[in-house]
């Protein structure tokens, strides 16, 4: 099934009084570009959340909000720092003997000083995190993959109609071919006589040369390469993975066959085919470009 470039996810549960959310959206890339924010605190599981996000994404530019919040209290521990605080109560005391300042030292003015605490910072266990935050992850991972198969059927759908289009094009051109053929064939020497009025061709030589130029004008390889291309556009469709790349360069071979055509033949009928199918194929293309 083809799936869209452009996609949205995202999921947020309270597990183990942890608040995460994980968030992931993306939209059209040549390649695959990954941009991850996530917090300091959890950034060696970065690499873990690319090749997850990864696994499941091969083109697209995507963006990564993992955020983890503990509502019921942080991972920081507060501890006295005596040797400040003794210091500390030390030097106001000579300052209130030696200078003769009154007042007296009390908690609050204490509790101002930074100083005076000892604020530790409890590493958390990466692994125990990433046991919470995976499922998570893929759970957000699932919703962004089923907008992206929802609007790739979408996509699918219109690229078919076109193609549809241009198919029934392919098929006036087929049949109005060989009356195209036959009609430059016969305008030519009609021209030829003209030109040649009075004169005494050979008449073998002035056919065989008619021929070569009918054969020039001849679209039959063309065409059939163009059902033959139509009939990849169809299985390709019908196929799994990624197909984006593979769709863009059959639509290019595509458009070159019907400039092919629209060169050859100088047949008014023809042309306006042909340049109807060139719009249909660059609608075509231009969903191709929205395509993994």
């Amino acid at each position: 099934m083809a799936l869209s470039m452009t996609g949205y996810g995202r999921c947020r549960e309270l597990c183990e009084g942890k608040d995460i959310c994980f968030e992931i959206k993306s939209v059209n890339s040549r390649y695959l570009d990954i941009n991850i924010k996530i917090g300091r605190l959890y950034t060696p599981l970065e690499e873990r959340v690319k090749q997850l996000v990864s696994s499941r994404i091969s083109r697209g530019k995507v963006d990564v909000y993992l955020s983890v919040n503990n509502p019921e209290g942080d991972t920081t521990t507060l501890s006295l720092n005596k040797d400040y605080l003794e210091a500390y109560l030390g030097v106001m005391n000579r300052v209130s003997e030696e200078y003769g300042v009154k007042g007296e030292v009390t908690l609050s003015m204490v509790s101002s000083k930074s100083e005076v605490f000892n604020v530790t910072r409890v590493d958390e266990d990466m692994e125990q995190a990433w046991v919470l935050i995976k499922p998570i992850a893929e759970k957000a991972l699932d919703a962004f993959c089923a907008m992206r198969a929802t609007e790739g059927e979408k996509l699918v759908a219109d690229i078919k109609e076109h193609a549809a289009q241009t198919a029934e094009l392919r098929a006036k051109i087929q049949k109005r071919a060989p009356i195209a053929v036959a009609a430059a064939k016969e305008k030519m020497l009609t021209r030829i006589k003209e030109l040649l009025e009075g004169v005494n061709p050979d008449e073998g030589r002035l056919l065989t040369e008619c021929a070569i130029f009918a054969d020039k004008a001849d679209i039959n390889e063309e065409l059939a390469r163009l059902g033959s291309h139509f009939s990849q556009l169809e299985s390709i469709l019908s196929g799994e993975g990624a197909v984006g790349r593979k769709l863009d360069f059959l639509v290019q071979e595509i458009n070159r066959e019907v400039n092919t055509i629209g060169s050859k033949s100088q047949d008014v009928e023809i042309a306006r085919c042909v340049i109807d199918a060139k719009s249909e194929i660059e609608k075509i293309r231009e969903q191709i470009q929205n395509l993994e």
